[in-house]
């Protein structure tokens, strides 16, 4: 937290000009009292003095309790308080009643007058000013705390959307090297061509650490995903795949798209020409839409699913929060999923 000197003078003097001529018409009823400071040099010298040890009083409680005010010690600066009070009082004496009676013979109080009258005296103006510094202190301090809290906030979903992107590729490497497996063991021609378009896809997972990657870029990853699946299968997938060509250079994060196919891949029934895997994005009014719809495997009537789509509900929400909405329709043959992303943050 800044020391703010400035910000301080400039609330001290917007109080001191506002509360002073209301403090002194309603005590006196005379507003020519307003202007008495401004009609000789001694009376302005008076104004200044009184100027001087009114902001002493602020600054000297804005500047305890910037110094000391800690978590394991806040009692400290209310405690201390009667010392910057005393000090404030004691510059006021010595402006008015040593320095102003040696060089230009005059003063604010009666001569003879005693210390502890004096000090007695002035505990009204010093309630009301390091009331000021306080408030002010304090004002800065909750304002500090919630800029900390926000940012402690903002690095804890940072700390959990890295978290959760790190879930995600093993979690899809995983099941691509068992795919590899699978046909480097039936001696597969696919194997090499698999190991290929791993590669490809690993460059793209391992070194995009762009916040925003364009929609072409996904749907290429999904595209080389797809055809890392039709190598190890011994029949060609029924896919209807479409992305329309105004959505190509929108923006999103990355790897959001990826499990859901990922899914429909794993509980789908691929076989069914009248019934394929309908991969579609497309703008809908003010949406990106983003929709995977697949027939379930005959043994597949349980609920589908899984981490994939777990860890892109959480990323939806730290990243987009209300400017997405995720829909899933899961009946007993066919599993829907429809992804929004406002265009506005696209």
């Amino acid at each position: 937290m800044k020391f703010k000197i400035k910000s301080l003078t400039l609330v001290f003097l917007l109080f001191y000009f506002i509360y002073e001529p209301l403090r002194v018409i309603m005590e006196t009823g005379d507003f020519s009292r307003l202007t008495e400071d401004f009609t000789s040099l001694l009376s302005f010298l008076g104004f200044l003095t009184t100027l001087i040890y009114l902001y002493a009083y602020s600054f000297g409680a804005y500047w305890l309790f910037f110094k000391t005010y800690k978590k394991e010690k806040q009692y400290l600066s209310f405690v201390l308080i009667p010392l910057v009070v005393l000090a404030a009082i004691f510059l006021r004496y010595f402006l008015e009643e040593i320095l102003g009676p040696t060089f230009f013979n005059v003063r604010n109080y009666p001569a003879g007058t005693s210390l502890s009258r004096y000090i007695f005296d002035n505990l009204y103006f010093a309630f009301v000013y390091v009331s000021l510094g306080v408030v002010f202190f304090f004002v800065q301090y909750a304002q500090y705390k919630e800029v900390q809290q926000r940012e402690l906030i903002l690095q804890s979903q940072k700390t959990e959307l890295s978290l959760l992107r790190s879930q995600l590729n093993p979690h899809f490497l995983f099941n691509i090297l068992n795919n590899i497996y699978s046909l480097i063991y039936y001696k597969s021609d696919n194997a090499l061509k698999s190991v290929k378009k791993l590669s490809g896809l690993l460059r793209y997972a391992l070194y995009e650490k762009a916040e925003q990657v364009s929609v072409k870029k996904e749907i290429g990853y999904l595209n080389d995903f797809i055809d890392l699946h039709r190598m190890r299968l011994d029949f060609e997938p029924e896919i209807d795949f479409k992305a329309a060509s105004d959505v190509l250079s929108l923006q999103i994060a990355p790897f959001l798209l990826i499990p859901f196919v990922e899914n429909a891949f794993k509980h789908g029934n691929l076989k069914n020409p009248a019934a394929p895997m309908c991969i579609h994005t497309q703008k809908e009014g003010t949406y990106l839409t983003f929709t995977v719809s697949n027939e379930k495997k005959p043994q597949e009537k349980d609920e589908v699913g899984g981490i994939g789509i777990q860890n892109v509900r959480k990323r939806l929400s730290l990243i987009y929060g209300e400017k997405s909405d995720l829909q899933i329709s899961d009946t007993e043959d066919t599993f829907t999923i429809q992804l929004k992303i406002a265009l506005d943050v696209c």
